[in-house]
């Protein structure tokens, strides 16, 4: 979710709006009620001040894809900051990859597999409402190594899963 940056900003606004709202309603307060009150008020200021500045500046999840010359399609970031290696095998898992780097995860992955021999691949890209799966089938239609693809059968994925089969060599 904040791994948009224009998510990001509305949040940090949003937030610093909510404190300076908070900070002119107490100052009036802590002269009637004592200055404990703002003293209070401060340390719960700087609380959400480090918390704020951790969520905008932790890494979002798949934020980072590096290309890759070994036999490796790709290395995403996981949320604990560990690169994941994804080998190039008969299926792909799609979920792991950030919704805007699967066409070009999707473009290296048939490079790789067409290169390694492998004539059909499986791409895992879930049932949901259809984005990801015409995201997919999209690469696969303009891409030249792609002989034809179609819904996986319900024992491999059904309609969460696309079934390409590559042309020879």
């Amino acid at each position: 979710m904040l791994g948009d940056p224009a998510v990001r900003r509305a949040y940090l606004l949003t937030k610093l709006a909510v404190v300076a709202l908070a900070a002119a309603v107490s100052w009036p307060l802590s002269r009637l009620i004592g200055p404990e009150v703002w003293l209070g008020y401060g340390v719960f200021v700087a609380i959400m001040a480090l918390i704020t500045l951790a969520v905008l500046l932790a890494p979002a999840r798949g934020d980072e894809v590096h290309r890759s010359s070994d036999p490796v399609v790709a290395e995403t970031v996981t949320d604990s900051g560990d690169p994941v290696r994804i080998p190039v095998e008969d299926a792909l898992d799609l979920h792991p990859f950030a919704p805007r780097d699967i066409p070009a995860v999707v473009e290296d992955y048939l490079e790789e597999a067409h290169a390694r021999g492998l004539r059909e691949v499986r791409l895992i890209h879930g049932r949901g409402i259809g984005v990801q799966r015409d995201r997919v089938r999209s690469v696969l239609g303009r891409n030249p190594l792609v002989e034809s693809f179609e819904d996986a059968t319900p024992d491999r994925g059904g309609w969460g899963a696309t079934i390409a089969r590559l042309r020879g060599s």
